[in-house]
């Protein structure tokens, strides 16, 4: 994927924020950044076999997070009425 279309995906980063974190991605080899000789250069980014497995657990969390929403909102309120009262 190019690095305008990732920036037009992810809503609300800045530029600055999404190059840094696509440089330590790439550093940690979750990410592959490969640049083509045009003007202006063109670049995109690829997810590695190792940044497919940490997507697998991410997609896990983002389940169990909709799963259970209403169970930690819950929580939240229970907990927020005990400290109103103390």
């Amino acid at each position: 994927m190019r690095f305008n279309q990732l920036r037009r995906d992810i809503e609300g980063v800045a530029q600055k924020m999404l190059s840094q974190t696509l440089k330590k991605m790439e550093r940690d080899g979750l990410i592959e950044r490969r640049a083509f000789a045009t003007v202006p250069v063109t670049v995109e980014y690829s997810i590695t076999p190792l940044g497919l497995t940490l997507a697998k657990k991410i997609i896990e969390i983002t389940h169990w997070a909709e799963e259970n929403i209403g169970q930690v909102l819950a929580a939240q309120a229970r907990y927020d009425t005990k400290q109103q009262v103390s």
